[in-house]
């Protein structure tokens, strides 16, 4: 059973193969494999930017908070932001990153957080207003 996103009449499609009691864990597998891929970018792409190394990204499925990192360069992440637009997803990834400069919510923090996702402040908007209903779809 293929999982894919395709095109049909100008509209972004999920086509999920086999059988259909399956059909909500290959849902579920392929938005944790397209969170892995978009964050492991984002991520590292930032951290470059302020000269910081990730020692490791994780994904779960977290009710309580959108992402972490750890004082050893952890990064932990809710693999449901994939289903948030893009400019959501790169302000998260931002968010964990300046933590491995700023280990707090300071003025500084959010300078650094900022600096690599400008316009971070309506994600962050965007992702208080709506990120509850990330958690209302049941993928088994």
């Amino acid at each position: 059973g293929l999982t894919e996103m395709s095109e049909i009449d100008g509209e972004k499609v999920l086509l999920v193969g086999g059988a259909e009691d399956h059909l909500a864990r290959r849902i579920r597998d392929f938005l944790k494999q397209e969170a892995r891929r978009d964050l492991e970018r984002l991520a590292h792409d930032h951290a470059a930017r302020i000269g910081r190394r990730i020692a490791s990204i994780t994904l779960k499925d977290t009710k309580s908070r959108w992402g972490s990192c750890s004082h050893d360069g952890n990064l932990s992440f809710s693999w449901r932001i994939v289903m948030a637009p893009h400019h959501v997803i790169d302000y998260l990834a931002a968010h964990e990153v300046a933590h491995l400069a700023e280990m707090n919510h300071s003025e500084r923090f959010w300078a650094v957080c900022e600096t690599l996702c400008p316009g971070a402040d309506e994600a962050r908007r965007w992702l208080k207003r709506n990120g509850a209903m990330l958690h209302v779809m049941d993928f088994g």
